[in-house]
């Protein structure tokens, strides 16, 4: 092994341009830690929430520190080990979990791991997998199952992890029910289009803001795409679900939720998970207790909840969508493009 490795960090918050690449130490396993030789990792929304500096730390954790390495989603291979780790070998095929958990604290005793505060999220309080070795903790890791690619792998946790937990936990999707998914053309929104016909539900639409992207929108799941810039938008989704939709998956913020709330039927429910469209919504409080909706946030995924999407993925029963892939060099180009919304699915980086 080589001294050096090749890495993407952040030193200011801003564009693309922001995003440099750099020679740096390969770093050293410390007890209980693993390194991890990456093969792949993604660039998601996360990450630009990061660079762009609209990334806010959780409860009770420091402030975002910079000079940074982004990524929140990585799989590849163990290179050495820290002492006092057990269960992992070199050479062993890893998942780097972007929601580890501590399993001690009450949160975790408790079996909401996804609100843990005792540990530190690859990507947002550690350094992440846009290098070519990343340092991962012990618990942090998952064994990934043989038959995965690891741009499969590293597509996985994050999207479908955190929006299984939206679907089962937060919103209990029933059979039959019909499910609204904004942001439908992103890496959450593909997973959503996909976890929502696995729970059963029917029709499921998918918003996105362009007409280009409808096929894409429904090869991923979707029975029918709409346009969330069309001044009808609400009408058209009421001439499909006559009443409003059971409930609403926004991956996107902002606009978004004054639309969830009029798209809703009575007694819908509505599951927040990201702030990418914006941070605040201007929405009429009278709609929410008369239609008697539920506005539910969400974060995370548990450690059970990212095994078993391991599991389906290896079963086939979800797949994530991937649109492109870059060198880790071309990080900057691979943001720009994800700023740009030019795809539909995930992007890859391949150091």
């Amino acid at each position: 092994m080589t001294q050096t490795m090749t890495a993407v960090r952040i030193h200011a918050h801003g564009g693309p341009e922001v995003l440099t690449v750099e020679q740096v130490p390969i770093p050293r396993p410390g007890p209980g830690e693993v390194l991890v030789r990456v093969r792949a990792t993604s660039v998601s929304w996360f990450d630009a929430g990061y660079r762009k500096g609209v990334i806010r730390p959780r409860p009770g954790q420091r402030e975002l520190v910079l000079p940074f390495q982004l990524g929140r989603e990585a799989a590849g291979e163990v290179a050495a080990l820290g002492a006092g780790v057990t269960g992992f070998a070199e050479g062993d095929r890893v998942v780097v979990m972007t929601c580890p958990a501590c399993g001690r604290c009450a949160a975790c005793l408790r079996g909401e791991d996804n609100l843990c505060l005792d540990t530190e999220l690859p990507g947002h309080q550690r350094f992440g997998g846009y290098a070519e070795y990343v340092l991962v903790p012990r618990h942090g890791l998952l064994p990934a199952p043989p038959d995965l690619g690891f741009e499969t792998l590293a597509c996985t946790l994050w999207s479908y992890g955190t929006v299984l937990h939206m679907v089962n936990a937060r919103a209990k999707v029933r059979p039959g029910e019909s499910v609204l998914v904004t942001g439908a053309s992103g890496g959450m929104g593909t997973a959503a289009l996909q976890l929502a016909r696995l729970a059963g539900a029917g029709p499921v639409i998918g918003l996105t803001g362009s007409k280009e992207k409808y096929d894409a929108v429904l090869a991923a799941g979707a029975d029918l795409a709409l346009n969330y810039r069309d001044p009808d938008l609400a009408e058209q989704i009421r001439e499909h679900v006559p009443g409003g939709v059971d409930v609403v998956l926004d991956n996107v913020g902002g606009p978004m939720l004054p639309l969830a709330i009029e798209a809703a039927r009575t007694g819908g429910r509505i599951v927040l998970a990201a702030v990418m469209g914006g941070r605040t919504a201007e929405v009429e409080i009278g709609d929410i207790f008369r239609k008697h909706l539920d506005i539910l946030g969400t974060r995370a995924a548990t450690r059970q909840e990212q095994e078993l999407c391991l599991r389906l993925a290896a079963a086939g029963r979800i797949s994530p969508v991937i649109a492109a892939r870059y060198p880790l060099a071309e990080a900057a180009e691979a943001h720009r493009a994800l700023d740009e919304r030019r795809f539909t699915g995930k992007i890859v980086l391949l150091p």
